[in-house]
């Protein structure tokens, strides 16, 4: 084949990012990820899909709710991008989170910070934001949610996690003040994955 002859080179196309939101029940995930939806609805560039859980939903949260047997049948023939366990509970991201990765659009998603190894491997391009909080404020929230008792809150603050660090994340925000401020922090971030697509260290 000539020169002449030869297909024009096809640049691979640009993929999007899987961005993971972690932090523990009550550090105030889903308020900054609803703030960010409502700032970002007109961009083509974000989405926010909503989570499949085997529970009912709830004021705390927007999600897709499954019995546990529909969750392992659709689990079993591959009808989820990421799923994992926490709490006596099954969640899963739907299959549209990767769809949209693919087509080289971000996903922010509400995960588990033990499913991050997984979802590093089964995405190609994954950041993560931890938001956390001080225990007191942390016990404060789950409290006012009337879903568990203060016996139960004691024993999840008490749980032995991962050290921020292992989870090495690009952005940590730390929500114990006006929720403004956190709100702020994380448009930001995601302005700048928008906008340059970077890698924004931690702090």
């Amino acid at each position: 084949m000539s020169t002449a002859e030869r297909a024009p080179f096809a640049p691979a196309p640009r993929l999007g990012k899987l961005i993971a939101i972690v932090g523990p029940s009550g550090a105030g995930k889903d308020t900054l990820i609803d703030a960010a939806r409502a700032e970002f609805a007109d961009d083509p560039g974000l989405v926010f899909p909503r989570r499949v859980i085997t529970r009912e939903s709830s004021s705390a949260e927007e999600h897709d709710t499954l019995s546990e047997a529909e969750f392992a049948r659709l689990e079993a023939v591959g009808g989820f991008s990421l799923s994992w366990r926490a709490h006596g509970l099954s969640y899963a991201l739907p299959l549209e989170v990767r769809s949209a990765t693919e087509r080289g659009i971000h996903a922010v998603c509400n995960l588990s910070r033990s499913s991050l190894a997984e979802a590093r491997e089964r995405f190609a391009k994954v950041s993560v934001v931890l938001v956390t909080a001080p225990a007191e404020i942390i016990a404060q929230r789950l409290a006012a949610r009337g879903r568990e008792s203060m016996d139960s809150i004691r024993a999840r603050l008490a749980r032995k996690v991962d050290r921020e660090d292992a989870l090495h994340p690009d952005l940590i925000i730390t929500n114990d003040g006006p929720v403004e401020a956190a709100v702020d922090r994380l448009l930001a971030y995601l302005k700048a994955e928008l906008s340059s697509g970077g890698r924004q260290a931690a702090e």
